[in-house]
């Protein structure tokens, strides 16, 4: 029963985004089936959407969401745990912390992939360094969990091995990175109002044909991201 969680102590970059539209994914739902979704960011954005969701009647069929932001982490641990055991994959969406922020350390330390949003930016490189890979670091001596760059709100015309060849020259040898990216997007900034998920913003759009089209190809870029999440898991 794998843990993935989304760190990143930047805003901006796509983490809550990611959080939801992976849960909600095609490859995830074929791979493991009844799947957590776990908010530890206090800022409660995942919450309000889950609250839309209800408010509009949408169900929430096998993603299951919990919401553990501001809670000590005696209580923590205790509800993770039951949480694990109850489900066949879980989603952390973490916080973005400075350095010795607990969640984040929580989260470095119980999960199997941690995933890094990262925009190609030097802010976001200097952040990271920062911020980050103290914590990482740290992390590493307690848990071996894979680490990823997920490159978010890429140009769509960019290729991706110039991508994948932009982090390998600025990211220490232990932290990977996906071949796959998150390009930006509009549909990404729009479809998840009303508490929507992507499949279900596509079928909302279906007689606009530009928003259609934006939309089907938005769905592709995260299931393609969802199917490299999952190999890693193999």
């Amino acid at each position: 029963m794998p843990i993935f969680s989304f760190v990143q102590t930047k805003g901006g970059t796509g983490k809550t985004t990611l959080s939801q539209a992976i849960a909600y994914s095609k490859a995830f739902k074929k791979t493991f089936g009844e799947i957590a979704m776990v908010e530890l960011d206090s800022q409660g954005t995942l919450a309000d959407w889950i609250k839309e969701r209800v408010e509009n009647k949408r169900a929430t069929k096998h993603v299951h969401f919990y919401s553990l932001a501001g809670i000590e982490l005696t209580k923590l641990t205790k509800e993770l745990e039951k949480i694990v055991t109850t489900h066949e994959a879980v989603i952390l969406d973490v916080p973005g912390e400075s350095v010795g922020g607990f969640a984040t350390q929580l989260a470095l330390n119980l999960s199997d992939l941690v995933l890094i949003p990262m925009r190609t930016s030097t802010n976001d490189e200097a952040s990271f360094a920062r911020n980050l890979w103290p914590v990482i670091q740290e992390g590493l001596k307690e848990n071996l969990a894979a680490i990823v760059i997920v490159p978010s709100f890429i140009h769509p015309q960019t290729k991706k091995v110039n991508v994948k060849n932009y982090f390998a020259g600025i990211m220490p040898e232990e932290i990977g990175c996906l071949k796959n990216f998150l390009p930006f997007r509009s549909t990404f900034e729009n479809y998840s109002r009303d508490g929507m998920t992507l499949a279900e913003y596509i079928n909302s759009v279906k007689n606009n044909a530009r928003l259609y089209d934006q939309a089907k190809k938005a769905a592709k870029d995260m299931e393609n991201i969802a199917k490299e999440i999952v190999s890693l898991t193999k």
